[in-house]
């Protein structure tokens, strides 16, 4: 029975457990028992091994036998020696601390979401914090209260401008400015992710790409300009490389390019209407708002310009009438540099307008029709005579062609003035006549030069009668033609249908065109010829009477185209 006391005395060496033998031993376990059949078992048993009756001892570490008496159950491991049949105590178990773990995660883990979504619910309309529109601090901002912080902004806003030389503001109403505040705003919220916050409210967020700002562009070019103008009257323009005639050398050299302080409105308008568009406070404007060269010296174009230049001014013509050879201007370089500029592709080119007024100044110099003279007849009278169709017209249109010729060609040499009109010679200045024939009305004589000033042939005359319709005209005109044996017709009578008068002459010598001219009257009386007041009652229908003689005389002298000078 458990709890007798045995004969035997178990032995262990020191350091050794006990070691059982036989078939019969047990492995020691913790709060085990003998089963009775063990217990009870005969035969015999080999030396050391346990007797029947003695129970299986637990494990016991080395060094607790000093204290440990079998026979008193106190002194036993607990449970060693229950009773057979006696249940095993409960350990505590692992599950119920996971269970613990597991629920105080749980809580960590709502806990975290709740505040996790409550911050996404504040964010959804709602700024972050260090968030900026330009210099509009939009922190932790409604979408309510950041459309009225921009829309205050804009209504107060004022851009400085300085630089270059520039100082002036410009306020939102100067420049038409205007913002949708509330627009811009649900833009700007439109790109925050409200689920980002954990992160994002440590982080600094520029909202400035939504501030879009717009201006009126009328007005704010206008109030730019007016700024830039203003500067620009006392400032020093900038020049560009160019091509000019140096008189002293006579020649065509190229100029250095001019760098001036004056600022291009253009480009100031542009970067105020970028600055005001995110509603800056300050522009500060570098040099790429000067008006610069474009054009530098270094320009291989120019260079080549001013060689094909130099070339074109090496004309020199000389231009001469085309009667007697009589030199009417000269034209040298210097004129020729008066008539060069260069185009877009800075070659060198003519001004025609330039050239042809050039030519008209000087062909004013030389045309005589119609113009005013006033000469001294070899007798000594100082005539005036004014109008007419005689004299000299140059051919402008051209003239100028053939100077552009000569130009382009560098030509030296002379040039025959084209003219329209030409007259008999120059003689002296204010006489551009040879040969004429000079009708005095005031003394009722006629008189004929040649062209040195030699009297040819001279007489007495009958001019038209001064009753205004059949008064001689005056002037400066040219003998049109030569003939004989014409009959001079008036205007045809609506009641007889024949000439007013029709009167056989034997030569005729028109002057102008072919109803006034000179010629022989036989039917006046030989007193009329001499007598200076004759023409009041006896005078023609404009013509200049001659007695036969005189004209048959004249006739066989006078030549076509000849001047024939009526005056008084």
């Amino acid at each position: 029975m458990v709890g007798k006391k045995s004969d035997f005395q178990p032995s262990f060496e020191k350091g050794r457990r006990p070691n059982p033998q036989g078939p019969q031993s047990i492995p020691p376990q913790r709060g085990s028992h003998v089963a009775p059949s063990q217990a009870r078992g005969g035969g015999r048993h080999a030396a050391g091994s346990f007797p029947e009756s003695t129970v299986v001892m637990p494990r016991v570490e080395q060094g607790s036998f000093s204290s440990f008496n079998p026979a008193s159950p106190s002194s036993a491991p607990q449970g060693a020696f229950k009773g057979a049949g006696a249940a095993a105590p409960s350990m505590p178990g692992k599950s119920s601390k996971k269970k613990t773990l597991f629920i105080a995660l749980g809580a960590v883990v709502a806990l975290l979401a709740t505040v996790y979504i409550i911050g996404a619910v504040v964010f959804m309309g709602r700024f972050y914090p260090n968030t900026t529109m330009g210099s509009i601090d939009l922190s932790m901002k409604t979408a309510e209260e950041a459309a009225s912080l921009l829309s205050s902004a804009e209504e107060n806003y004022v851009l400085r401008v300085q630089g270059q030389g520039l100082d002036f503001s410009i306020s939102s109403e100067d420049a038409g400015l205007g913002v949708d505040a509330r627009a811009i705003v649900d833009s700007a919220l439109s790109d925050t992710n409200p689920w980002l916050w954990p992160v994002s409210i440590l982080l600094g967020h520029d909202a400035g790409s939504h501030l879009m700002a717009t201006s009126d562009d009328e007005a704010l070019v206008a109030y730019v300009r007016t700024q830039v103008d203003a500067f620009n009257e006392s400032a020093t323009p900038s020049e560009d490389a160019c091509v000019s005639f140096d008189s002293d050398s006579s020649q065509y050299v190229v100029e250095q390019e001019v760098y001036g302080d004056q600022v291009s409105a253009d480009a100031v308008v542009e970067q105020i209407s970028q600055a005001m568009v995110s509603m800056a406070d300050t522009l500060d404007l570098g040099e790429d708002v000067l008006i610069v060269p474009t054009v530098l010296s270094d320009d291989a174009r120019l260079s080549s310009a001013a060689e094909k230049a130099n070339a074109m001014i090496g004309c020199d013509v000389i231009l001469k009438d085309s009667m007697n050879g009589t030199v009417m201007s000269e034209v040298t370089g210097s004129d020729v540099s008066a008539w060069i500029y260069f185009d877009e592709n800075l070659e060198p080119a003519l001004d025609e307008s330039a050239m042809n007024a050039w030519v008209q100044e000087v062909a004013a110099s030389f045309n005589t029709v119609g113009t005013t003279r006033t000469y001294t007849r070899p007798d000594g009278k100082t005539v005036t005579a004014e109008g007419g169709d005689y004299g000299w017209a140059v051919d402008a249109d051209s003239l100028t062609a053939s100077l552009k010729d000569a130009v382009l060609n560098a030509t030296v040499g002379e040039i025959t003035v084209p003219c329209s009109s030409t007259g008999n010679g120059y003689t002296k200045a204010g006489q551009d006549w040879g040969a004429y024939c000079d009708i005095d009305l005031t003394e009722q004589h006629a008189y004929y030069y040649d062209a040195s000033g030699n009297l040819l042939w001279d007489a007495p005359i009958v001019s038209g009668k001064p009753n205004g319709e059949d008064d001689t005209p005056t002037g400066v005109y040219y003998l049109k033609n030569l003939q004989q044996n014409v009959s001079l017709r008036g205007s045809i009578d609506p009641a007889t249908n024949e000439p007013e008068w029709d009167s056989p002459v034997d030569y005729w010598m028109p002057f102008v065109g072919n109803m006034v001219g000179l010629h022989d009257a036989s039917w006046q009386p030989s007193s009329v010829f001499g007598n200076a007041e004759a023409y009041k009652t006896y005078g023609s229908h404009g013509c200049v009477n001659l007695s036969s003689d005189s004209a048959a005389s004249l006739f066989g002298i006078i030549q076509i185209g000849d001047a024939v000078i009526v005056h008084w």
